[in-house]
């Protein structure tokens, strides 16, 4: 098993600026993160969103639309020269009714991951609409990617995040965390843990290859996440089941987020992401309609617009995804659309926005 994990890593391609969590889209499959007017409109990270908010400022808007996703947002299939993302193509449309569309996505991104970027976001820029997709998918995601940890450096987030229990918990997972996401609990003031530190400093010094460890681990991931679904016939069409406590952690962010938008009296667009429908859905039916029905009530609970973009997109603007084995086999992409789906979400989510705004604002 290990020799075919280091032939899958070693086979594969690491140049280039690629990065980790793009690999699995595959080359028919482009991320695209275009500016607009020369401004910085969609970012991912911490670390690149400072220019987001920089960008917004220089605009001089007034009101602020955050819209929060995943890959979805940033992907685009069989992507030609002037193809834009959802994002961008709103952006135009936003910008001369007075409003400022700012984008954060990342790849599988949960609504915990969400919840504290809001947070974080929503101090830092007067956002006064939130547009917020639920993928079923992502409801088995948990936790917050060490890409986002700078959020909990803000004073004025973790008082917000204090006042939730999901808040808490995701407080005290990232205490419990070094930089690379590990579980540092058990070491927490330990000689074991200071030595280790101490030692690590002095390699990453000496050595490049130790200074990436993380990224070396997360490669090698990648190809043991391959081979295992080589050798159980996982692909994407295989029924994913909800993981519960995630799904409940998930639940909980995602009404986190819908009080704290209240609070500050924001206003939130909630959607049902576009799914493939012209082929078998790779989710367990009975639990996506309960999901479908649990969100939708959830929106009316909270008061707030909903809309079901689950079939906005037609099967033949959807494309193929690099394998997710080490057969290298295209195949199905239920989550990536062509720049078509692109444009049909972006006028979507538009049309929502008309209706929660003073229509003399909009043209």
């Amino acid at each position: 098993m290990v020799g075919f994990v280091f032939l899958d890593y070693y086979s594969s391609d690491h140049s280039g600026d690629k990065k980790l969590d793009e690999l699995a889209l595959g080359d028919e499959t482009s991320v695209s993160f275009k500016e607009v007017g020369g401004s910085t409109i969609h970012c991912q990270y911490i670390s690149d969103g400072q220019r987001c908010l920089d960008d917004y400022k220089k605009a001089s808007k007034d009101k602020v639309v955050l819209w929060l996703g995943n890959s979805q947002l940033h992907s685009v299939n069989q992507m030609q020269p002037d193809d834009e993302t959802a994002t961008a193509q709103l952006h135009r449309k936003l910008r001369d009714s007075g409003y400022y569309l700012m984008t954060f996505s990342q790849p599988n991104a949960g609504l915990q991951e969400h919840y504290a970027l809001f947070e974080y976001l929503s101090i830092n820029a007067p956002v006064s609409i939130l547009v917020l997709p639920v993928v079923f998918d992502d409801m088995r995601e948990t936790g917050i990617r060490s890409e986002l940890f700078s959020v909990f450096k803000d004073e004025a987030v973790t008082k917000r995040l204090e006042t939730t229990e999901v808040g808490r918990v995701l407080l005290k997972n990232h205490s419990e965390q070094d930089a690379a996401g590990n579980d540092m609990a058990a070491l927490n003031d330990t000689v074991q843990e200071k030595s280790e530190k101490s030692l690590n400093k002095s390699l990453e010094s000496l050595s490049s290859i130790w200074a990436d460890r993380p990224g070396l681990r997360a490669r090698l991931s990648l190809s043991m996440y391959r081979f295992r679904n080589w050798i159980f016939d996982i692909n994407p069409a295989s029924i994913r089941k909800i993981i519960p406590g995630r799904y409940v952690m998930n639940k909980m962010a995602m009404k986190a987020i819908l009080k704290s938008s209240a609070e500050r009296d924001i206003k939130v667009i909630l959607y049902i992401a576009p799914l493939r429908n012209d082929v078998n859905v790779p989710y367990d039916l009975n639990e996506y309609d309960k999901f479908k029905v649990e969100i939708r009530s959830i929106a009316d609970e909270f008061n707030i617009g909903f809309v079901n973009l689950e079939k906005l997109v037609p099967g033949e603007y959807w494309g193929t995804k690099g394998s997710t084995t080490t057969s290298g086999v295209q195949e199905i992409d239920f989550m990536h659309f062509q720049a078509n789906g692109h444009k049909l979400l972006g006028d979507a989510v538009y049309s929502e926005i008309q209706k929660i705004t003073d229509p003399k604002s909009m043209k």
